[in-house]
């Protein structure tokens, strides 16, 4: 070191005034980051309340129409191979058939729907991120 004190450096575990409004203005832009941060996922979540009820109650209802989708298919099946057996006196072979044939459409509405909800969810699921935040939320 100089015998000017020039360039001399702070006593051991002390900072110098530089390195603190250094530290200062990089924890104010870190906060800063952190409220918008805060905001947008407050923002996400006042826009996932606000339509169709949430991703839960969304899923439910998929999950409902997959169902129905499938047992309207037996049911319309079952019925239309009961009526065509009453009329030409073949019971039960064409309710038999008509079942499997009312189970097939069924499962091949629920294919088409689960891909077509797939499509509208696939920006979603590129946007997520693959790891989750350790925020503690």
């Amino acid at each position: 070191m100089s015998a000017d004190g020039k360039g001399q450096r702070p006593e051991s575990g002390q900072i110098s005034h530089e390195d603190r409004e250094a530290i200062r203005k990089r924890s104010a832009e870190i906060g800063q980051k952190l409220d918008a941060l805060h905001s947008k996922k407050a923002e996400r979540a006042r826009a996932g309340r606000s339509s169709a009820g949430g991703p839960q109650q969304s899923a439910y209802g998929a999950a409902f129409k997959f169902a129905a989708e499938l047992l309207v298919g037996v049911i319309v099946g079952g019925g239309l191979g009961w009526a065509l057996d009453r009329q030409f006196g073949t019971a039960p072979w064409l309710m038999v058939l008509w079942v499997i044939i009312g189970f097939a459409a069924g499962l091949l509405n629920v294919v088409r729907a689960a891909q077509e909800a797939q499509t509208k969810n696939a920006p979603l699921q590129r946007a997520a991120p693959s790891v989750k935040d350790d925020d503690g939320e």
